[in-house]
């Protein structure tokens, strides 16, 4: 038995604490935060403790007959008790285009849906690919946030690279695409089509030690394609879209293509590869990673719950709303299931109605996106409800994976003693339908609309503080904490 002593934050002594083989024994003085009597998750198995909080940290797991007294105590009995849940693909639209999203209603859509912590993308105005723009949108958000977050710097100038991980850039994110009509959010000028360049930003980045995120394609294959077979043809309509998205002419093989020149990169470069958007990608592109893999090549991929979960007919129903739906399902699945995919993602790209609406008529002519803050989470416990994950898997795909990948582990990701006191606490049991009229996000609609979950978050706990309880927000603008990048060895 080993006898550990732990101090918090102010000072006051946490008088030992004793771990054994099978349980934590732990004499405390009182303790700020002990949620009881819920069960324990985490990637390897559950279990039924108790845990103890002070200064924002975890400092103990108890059994029920030995927790202290404690300033709040959560009663979490019938409730499942994860690690704080990540979102690591969110588009809150700050600085530039607040109209549509900014950082307060984006983080407060997160904390509703049972998120704790964010990465931010970079189409932004401007966009923060030298060291005063990533500086600029960091100062702006930094009083808005109610959960905490991490900020991708944009990769554009290779020359730039090393200033925004010095800044605390989490990784650098690449657009390798453009839209086929130069359509926002895919700002023209961030895309970087030419392979030398794509080059040069992954030697920069691989000397900085950080994940460089990539949205890949093959612009110019998508554009010729695309414009023949529908945009030429006056076939632009939602639906005609949508076959298009189901051909693989936006979103598909060309993003394939572009995977399959950008793992040949990474291996030469040694950069720190991870793919984005795999779930839009036809399966030949989990083939690729699988590959890249058995290759030693250092790569990472995110999938996205809207290609597992989003129909064609929910799809068709949204229309402009959402730029997906399910596309071969299984194999993503797949992919999920045996690791080619590390993590979960609810993309968040939001636009206004207004700006959405003309693409009943041409959608390749409207702003691409979908919803997803809030509904991420619930949509994942159901499909633990329907057998298709437990909540072991929840933990790691969607808290621990993350924050190992990014760099913030065992600071986050995980209920252990030391780590940050995040969790988002869940009833399976609960039931909800997704509306627009319960949504905090600024577009005014959901992606997601008329579907019913099973499984909801109730608390949304970021280092020990509640921001959110049972749907209600109580965390205020500011609480939330900027999470710099750490270089991965």
């Amino acid at each position: 038995m080993t006898q550990i002593d732990l101090y918090s934050k102010n000072s006051r002594c946490i008088d030992r604490v004793f771990l054994s083989e099978r349980r934590y024994i732990v004499n405390f003085q009182p303790v700020d935060l002990v949620i009881a009597n819920g069960t324990v998750h985490t990637p390897e198995g559950s279990s039924r403790h108790n845990v103890c909080v002070v200064g924002g940290k975890i400092v103990g797991l108890t059994d029920p007959s030995n927790t202290p007294p404690a300033a709040k105590v959560i009663d979490a009995n019938g409730l499942d008790v994860l690690p704080g849940l990540w979102h690591v693909h969110c588009h809150f639209r700050e600085p530039g285009h607040t109209y549509k999203e900014d950082f307060c209603s984006g983080t407060t859509a997160a904390a509703a849906g049972g998120i704790t912590f964010c990465i931010d993308m970079t189409n932004n105005d401007p966009h923060p690919t030298t060291l005063e723009s990533f500086e600029l949108k960091r100062e702006t958000i930094a009083p808005k946030a109610l959960v905490d977050y991490a900020l991708y710097g944009g990769g554009l100038y290779p020359k730039t690279v090393e200033a925004l991980a010095k800044a605390g850039a989490i990784g650098i994110k690449v657009f390798n695409t453009r839209h086929v009509k130069e359509v926002y959010p895919y700002i023209s000028e961030l895309g970087v089509v030419d392979h030398g360049i794509l080059h040069e930003l992954y030697e920069a980045v691989a000397d900085t030690g950080l994940l460089c995120a990539v949205h890949h394609d093959d612009s110019e294959w998508c554009k010729r394609l695309t414009f023949r077979d529908y945009i030429n043809a006056g076939r632009t309509s939602n639906r005609d879209y949508m076959e298009a998205y189901e051909r693989g002419y936006m979103y598909g093989h060309g993003m394939a293509a572009g995977l399959a020149a950008s793992t040949y990169y990474a291996r030469l470069t040694g950069v720190r590869l991870h793919v984005l958007h795999m779930g839009v990608m036809p399966p030949a592109a989990n083939e690729l990673v699988r590959f890249a893999k058995s290759q030693g090549i250092d790569i990472s991929g995110e999938m996205e719950t809207a290609t597992l979960f989003m129909t064609r007919e929910q799809a068709e129903k949204v229309g402009p709303g959402t730029y997906s739906f399910a596309y071969a399902p299984e194999e993503h699945w797949r992919a999920v299931y045996d690791g080619t995919a590390e993590m979960l993602v609810g993309e968040h790209a939001p636009h206004t109605l207004q700006e959405i609406t003309p693409g009943w008529q041409d959608a390749f002519s409207v702003p691409l996106g979908v919803t997803g803050a809030q509904e991420f989470i619930p949509l994942v416990l159901n499909a633990v409800n329907e057998g298709k994950l437990n909540l072991n898997d929840v933990a790691r795909l969607c808290a621990e994976a993350p924050a190992k990948r990014f760099g913030q582990y065992p600071k986050k990701g995980r209920i252990q003693i030391g780590a940050d006191a995040d969790f988002t606490i869940v009833n399976m049991k609960a039931e909800s339908v997704f509306t627009a009229a319960d949504m905090h996000t600024k577009a005014g609609y959901t992606a997601w609309e008329g579907v019913s979950v099973k499984g909801m978050p109730v608390y949304t706990i970021v280092r020990g503080s509640t921001v959110m309880d049972h749907g209600k927000i109580v965390g205020k603008p500011g609480y939330g904490q900027f999470h710099p990048g750490i270089a991965v060895s």
